[in-house]
């Protein structure tokens, strides 16, 4: 491996502090002093990855990338607090357990709804490349969720717009009970396989090196990378499953020789970087902060019911001096006609529009866009016939710090197509 011995240390550290914590969890939701998990458990190597990122970068994972949270700089007693859904949380404890965010670490909250995670990426990933800078976004998405809509739309952007976005798929062959292996879009020769790199994800080594080399490549402009990870689910689905009623004793029971932790252990020790003395004396370190950060996390305070509505809108930055500069059009003789869009554009220059057929010559259906992609050619731009990737990249770019003016062409298509 090409890593130094302090940081194989450090990455060993992080791993047993996912699994730590995903275990400390399991116990309190048995006591009773918890009432959601999802684990991460056997998808630990990928904290190689995340170890990776540095200042700028983004991570927009999904419900089991616990690892690659930590990896990114999340400390794990603020994943302790949003499993108690704390006032102290991230979130106000607004959000359920798993479902972490860090702003300062450009850490994008997680979703419930699978698969989206992927088009903001794709927004962040704009905005990186809109301010020229080098940073890259890192987002994932389990195997099964790779039927769903947005993973494709959200490569699909990402190629056309050669975003530096790195999709990682957490192929654990398994969505809750349902076998992926022969179903998903690999599987079925949908995807151009020659663009996605396959590796094998519970080997510390393989993730590392697949994860140097593609983030060197978004760097330097390549484009997006998409590796294809075969990981492991060692636990059951979620706290509101048993893997026991659809898998059977055998291969639960191989699910231990595939555990990245345990590999990764054994090529330390087989490598002469720790004995098996230190080790243990490292894993029980680790296990007794973990339960001392979730015995502190518990007592923190609740949060305030009064707080609900608390963060629904943001501040109102723009708007009064927008209107003064609306106000300065007008005289005692009257108001000189202004078009409202164009002076947006010229005084905010962190505004972007985009939808639909809004680039000249159409400038719009209704020719409210008109002229303004020729005035302003690097702000205003067509989005492919996509509704989704219009809301969800609009979503990345403001949490980026765009503005983000997207338009849905018409009211009726932005519901769902199965509806009509």
């Amino acid at each position: 491996m090409a890593l130094p011995k302090d940081e194989k240390l450090n990455l060993l550290r992080l791993m047993l502090t996912s699994r730590a914590g995903d275990l400390r969890e399991q116990s309190l939701i048995r006591q009773g002093k918890g009432w959601f998990h999802v684990s991460g458990m056997g998808h630990e190597a990928l904290a190689a990855i995340g170890m990776q990122l540095r200042t700028g970068d983004y991570l927009a994972g999904y419900y089991r990338d616990r690892p690659l949270a930590l990896a990114r700089g999340m400390r794990n007693d603020a994943l302790a607090r949003a499993f108690f859904a704390k006032r102290t949380s991230a979130s106000g404890g607004r959000q359920m357990p798993a479902h972490y965010s860090d702003r300062e670490l450009g850490v994008f909250s997680v979703a419930s709804v699978v698969g989206a995670s992927l088009l903001p990426a794709c927004g962040l990933a704009w905005g990186i490349q809109m301010d020229g800078k080098d940073g890259v976004v890192v987002t994932s998405v389990g195997d099964a969720a790779t039927r769903e809509g947005e993973f494709y739309e959200a490569i699909a952007f990402a190629v056309e717009r050669k975003l530096p976005v790195l999709f990682l798929v957490e192929d654990n062959g398994i969505g809750i009970s349902s076998v992926t292996s022969s179903i998903n879009p690999l599987a079925l020769d949908l995807l151009n396989s020659d663009r996605w790199q396959r590796l094998d994800a519970c080997c510390v080594e393989s993730v590392y090196a697949a994860g140097k080399a593609a983030i060197a490549a978004l760097r330097s402009g390549a484009g997006p990378q998409l590796l294809w990870c075969r990981t492991e689910r060692i636990s059951s689905h979620s706290s509101a499953d048993d893997h026991r009623k659809y898998r059977s004793a055998e291969e639960l029971n191989s699910l231990q020789e595939k555990d990245p932790i345990e590999r990764f252990k054994n090529e330390l020790i087989a490598d002469g970087v720790l004995t098996r003395e230190q080790l243990d004396a490292l894993v029980a370190e680790v296990e007794s902060t973990v339960r001392a950060e979730y015995q502190a996390a518990s007592s923190d305070p609740d949060p305030d019911p009064a707080s609900l509505l608390a963060h629904v809108h943001g501040p109102e930055s723009h708007a009064p001096q927008l209107r003064m500069d609306l106000q300065s059009n007008c005289t005692n003789g009257g108001c000189r006609k202004t078009r409202f869009l164009p002076l947006l554009l010229a005084k905010k220059e962190d505004f972007v529009f985009f939808g639909q057929d809004i680039e000249d010559p159409k400038g719009g259906v209704f020719s409210i866009t008109k002229g303004l992609s020729s005035k302003f050619p690097h702000r205003v731009f067509n989005s492919p016939l996509a509704e989704a990737t219009i809301v969800g990249v609009a979503c990345g770019l403001a949490a980026y710090g765009k503005r983000p003016v997207f338009e849905i062409q018409f009211a009726d298509f932005i519901w769902p197509r199965s509806i009509n």
